[in-house]
């Protein structure tokens, strides 16, 4: 048999296995995984129990303390971005939490770029011990500072041993399976796990029955939306149509048949150059404030929700910030923005042909347009931070989870 005939042979088995018994691929993934794990362990990675500063269950004990949050930035603090209207998600994702969580000692995890993880797992689980922590959070897609690796399974399982606190594990891309095998993973080690899904729902995903918490909107904290302020206050409205994002070859086309139809839409108007492709859009990125007054000068803006991974819709953090400046969003999401924004708030679309009647009719009146706009601007500002902290508030209490503002009402 040819090597093409055995391969499709295989596939062909492989598909049949996995309709026989259930998750085969997961079965074998989670085999492969706990394997590696358990070399990772002979080669002296993992925390060692002798490091507790008590016997196990005893100096990690949570119970009665104070709700104090551990943030583990996936770009900290050495980033640039790491100030107000920065861009960066785990700043705003900290700041946030503490114009909600007044109450909440926040403490910030700062790992060096480029530190292994045999060496942060162990300053983490002393931190945890030293600030009596009840509660991480954490991006637990890929390990902080972009190492390149994830050992959140490795890091949890010797956590969870010793300290009986919640991690919050954030994830932008669970449309990517890799992504929900490895949140299952941490949902099985402990079930002090709590998922917190940017952009779709998760409840009994990972284990049957079990609530999460999403979608949330991504926060952008008031101390953002300050500078934010600051630099588009006095700006007019000079487009009336744009897209901004990373031009995935599927948005490209998409943006093309919508100009093909006759509308005129201003791609990445904040950009000096004129990049045309996925490469380009992702290099010599301007700042994230260009990007904000892009939006606060665009009458309307398109958001296309279909993941990277496709046929999966989300909840994009652009719904949160373009209405936040005044820009009404033209969506085709479904079960997204409908969980946050009136109807009448924004526009929907199924189908990009539907584009530009919708516009067109938009545009003939701009002062409904505007003050349609201006209704879905006071929402962005009221759900601004408590979207996202709120949300985890409501899951951790659905879970029977230690609260993290003890005072504040849910």
């Amino acid at each position: 048999m040819s090597s093409a005939g055995t391969v499709s042979l295989r596939a062909r088995l492989g598909g049949l296995a996995s309709r026989v018994i259930p998750n085969l691929d997961e079965r074998a993934w989670g085999r492969t995984r706990r394997t590696q794990v358990a070399e990772l362990r002979r080669t002296g990675a993992g925390i060692n129990d002798d490091q507790w500063p008590a016997g196990p269950g005893e100096q990690g004990a949570i119970s009665g303390l104070p709700a104090h949050l551990v943030v583990v930035p996936m770009d900290g603090p050495s980033r640039e971005t790491w100030h107000a209207a920065g861009g960066n998600f785990f700043y705003e994702i900290q700041q946030a939490a503490r114009e909600y969580l007044p109450n909440t000692p926040v403490t910030i995890f700062h790992i060096d770029i480029g530190e292994q993880a045999s060496s942060w797992h162990s300053r983490l689980a002393q931190l945890l011990i030293d600030v009596q922590a009840t509660h991480v959070i954490a991006q637990v897609e890929a390990d902080p500072e972009r190492a390149g690796t994830w050992t959140w399974d490795l890091l949890w399982s010797d956590l969870s041993r010793h300290w009986d606190g919640v991690l919050l594990g954030v994830v932008f891309d669970s449309a990517f399976r890799m992504i929900t095998l490895q949140c299952r993973e941490l949902a099985r080690i402990s079930p002090k796990f709590l998922l917190v899904d940017i952009c779709m729902p998760m409840n009994g995903v990972l284990r049957p029955g079990r609530p999460e918490v999403g979608p949330v909107n991504m926060p952008v904290s008031n101390a953002s939306l300050a500078v934010i302020d600051e630099r588009t206050a006095a700006l007019p409205k000079i487009h009336d149509v744009s897209f901004i994002g990373a031009l995935y070859p599927s948005r490209v086309a998409l943006i093309e048949r919508i100009r093909g139809l006759g509308v005129n839409v201003s791609v990445n108007p904040h950009r000096n150059d004129d990049a045309a492709d996925l490469a380009a859009s992702r290099s010599n990125q301007p700042t994230y404030l260009d990007y904000m007054q892009a939006l606060a000068q665009s009458r309307m803006t398109i958001n296309f929700s279909e993941s990277s991974a496709g046929g999966v819709q989300q909840l994009k953090t652009r719904i949160l910030e373009a209405t936040a400046v005044g820009c009404f969003v033209l969506t085709d999401d479904r079960d997204r923005t409908e969980r946050f924004w009136d109807s009448t708030d924004y526009g929907h679309f199924e189908d990009p042909q539907e584009l530009p009647a919708l516009i067109a009719s938009q545009l003939q009146d701009l002062e409904s347009l505007e003050a349609a706009a201006l209704r879905s601007r006071v929402r962005a500002r009221q759900i601004n931070v408590s979207s996202f902290w709120g949300g985890i508030q409501a899951g951790l209490a659905a879970r029977g989870l230690p609260l993290l503002d003890r005072d504040r009402a849910i």
